[in-house]
């Protein structure tokens, strides 16, 4: 499948199976997020894996939405603090960088065929508190992970290359 085939194929999921997700699939697609690139090469992350339920019950309920709750795992992407370039004049580049290894997991897991559905829109101080992070890491995307429950999704109209694109 080629890069292109993947982007266009990958949509956010919002069923999943009662399947849990293949050892070698898991180890590809966290391979494909370490080597991500990032600013300076700083790599400022750190990948939780959740997989116990007790523990993913804690994390679903940063985000309460019921089809959440039926993925074997979940991924959440932290960017660690004071780990990361900023820009002169003080522009922080630490979303940048973790948007960055979140696209590449995500789209190594659609290559697979896997699930994902990007969450941003969680609770934030409940997540840190479910997963007892440290101070300094701050979560910013967090993604359920595992084998579609069907096949049909909605194709996202997309604008065209001359409406996104200037060529001066």
């Amino acid at each position: 499948m080629s890069f292109c085939e993947t982007a266009k194929g990958r949509y956010s999921c919002r069923g999943y199976k009662n399947t849990e997700v293949r050892h070698d699939d898991l180890e590809y697609i966290l391979e494909c997020a370490r080597i991500a690139p990032s600013a300076c090469n700083l790599q400022p992350w750190k990948i939780y894996v959740v997989r116990d339920e007790k523990l993913r019950g804690a994390v679903c309920g940063a985000y309460p939405r019921d089809w959440l709750k039926d993925a074997p795992m979940i991924a959440v992407f932290c960017g660690l603090r004071g780990e990361n370039w900023m820009r002169a004049g003080g522009t922080d580049y630490l979303m940048c960088d973790i948007a960055i290894i979140a696209d590449h997991f995500i789209n190594a897991a659609h290559e697979r065929g896997l699930g994902t559905c990007w969450i941003a829109a969680f609770d934030e101080s409940r997540l840190a508190s479910a997963l007892n992070l440290p101070e300094n890491e701050k979560p910013y995307i967090m993604t359920p992970l595992g084998y579609a429950a069907g096949t049909a999704h909605e194709i996202k109209k997309r604008k065209s290359i001359g409406d996104i694109c200037c060529f001066i």
